[in-house]
């Protein structure tokens, strides 16, 4: 027996395609995590918050600034995690609010404070535990989701 036939007892041969069709493009996978663009005209419109025993008023200025007007009413407590430990969203709430103290009296802003984004601004207000993107809304009701998505 030969080398070649050892190596491939039954004798099959395999040809290898040297001119085979182009495969076809790769379909774009669908992004795990909507994506959210800002535009100057969204910069305008007031977006409120009244949920998790937090009220607000809430303006997406700029790319990286989220604006919380003055009068903003601050949820009093975190929800403990259901082993009744503190959660991130927690600890990471209490250090925004530590950062802007000045600005807070009895859980109500006494000035405008701004944050980076819509999460951070969730994470202020109540804590997190929810998509902020969902949770603003504009006076006809349509979500901070619904203006700023990419399709």
């Amino acid at each position: 027996m030969s080398e070649q036939n050892a190596a491939n007892p039954a004798g099959v041969t395999t040809a290898t395609a040297t001119s085979a069709a182009p495969a076809a493009p790769a379909a774009k996978k669908p992004h795990a995590k909507a994506r959210h663009r800002w535009s100057k005209e969204v910069s305008a419109i007031e977006f409120h918050l009244d949920n998790f025993e937090s009220t607000a008023t809430v303006l997406w200025r700029k790319r990286n600034e989220m604006v919380i007007k003055k009068g903003a009413k601050l949820r009093r407590e975190a929800p403990l995690n259901k082993d009744g430990s503190v959660g991130l969203d927690d600890r990471w709430g209490n250090m925004l609010r530590q950062e802007h103290a000045d600005a807070i009296e009895d859980f109500e802003t006494t000035d405008d404070i701004v944050l980076k984004s819509v999460n951070e601004t969730g994470l202020f207000l109540y804590f997190g535990r929810a998509n902020g993107w969902l949770q603003f809304f504009d006076n006809d009701g349509k979500s901070i989701n619904d203006w700023t998505v990419v399709q």
